[in-house]
């Protein structure tokens, strides 16, 4: 809180100095009326956008794990549909973008769609790190214990991934985020993205940085919110354990 009060500050100087034109850098007074006068318009939009990253994260946690299972059971999947996902992950998603529009709609499944598409990668890759990476003794002691496939995926493969899983799920919960507010930006009448360019539309550079403001605020608290479910889902990580000073 103090390094952003003593950023305010040094931005409310730095502003009075250089004497920056108000559409090109505002200082922060300026920030602060737009977001007061707006408030309730940003509110109502920050929930669409909200709503959005938040179905395309979630259907990308979804099939990601599903599809990560599928990959580390199947090797016909790991030769043949694995590669495909990674040929579209590079891909740039604005471009799908509008193919999104013409296939679903303008509405809100569209942008939920590129969410989708950005977040579902890093899930996927990361789980399939952790069900991969298991100590060969404990699958030998499985196997000796006559444990079934089931059973070794429920006690030593899914535990061993859930560190990697929520790696990868801090990383996509804040892309879905970017992907939502790419796809307004392509197509949308309401969101934040439409905000940000109905702002740079009409030259008010202080209530698009506020828009962008609110969308840092937003991609922290879905991140923090992430952390502490992962603290209390897996305490026994170890980077739970080096966060909270536990070895």
């Amino acid at each position: 809180m103090l390094f952003f009060v003593a950023l305010l500050v040094i931005w409310e100087v730095l502003v009075e100095i250089i004497r920056v034109p108000a559409f090109i850098l505002p200082p922060p007074r300026d920030l602060y009326v737009s977001l007061t006068e707006k408030f309730p318009i940003i509110t109502s939009h920050a929930l669409i956008t909200f709503g959005e990253a938040l179905g395309g994260f979630v259907l990308s946690l979804v099939l990601g794990v599903a599809f990560a299972i599928g990959v580390v059971y199947s090797r016909h999947m790991q030769n043949t549909i694995y590669p495909l996902i990674v040929i579209l992950y590079a891909m740039p998603k604005s471009a799908f973008a509008p193919l999104m529009v013409i296939w679903i709609g303008y509405g809100l499944f569209s942008k939920m769609a590129i969410a989708f598409l950005v977040a579902f990668f890093p899930i996927v890759v990361n789980t399939v790190v952790g069900l991969k990476e298991v100590e060969p003794e404990l699958l030998d002691l499985a196997r000796i214990s006559r444990g079934s496939q089931f059973d070794v995926f429920k006690k030593i493969r899914l535990p061993n991934s859930l560190p990697y899983m929520f790696a990868g799920i801090k990383v996509a919960i804040v892309l879905s985020v970017t992907g939502a507010i790419v796809a307004e930006f392509v197509a949308a009448n309401e969101g934040l993205g439409y905000l940000i360019l109905q702002a740079n539309y009409s030259l008010d550079t202080a209530f698009a940085l506020v828009n962008l403001l609110i969308l840092a605020l937003l991609s922290l608290a879905l991140f923090t919110a992430v952390d502490i479910l992962q603290r209390k889902i897996t305490p026994w990580s170890a980077e739970v354990r080096q966060l909270e000073g536990a070895f």
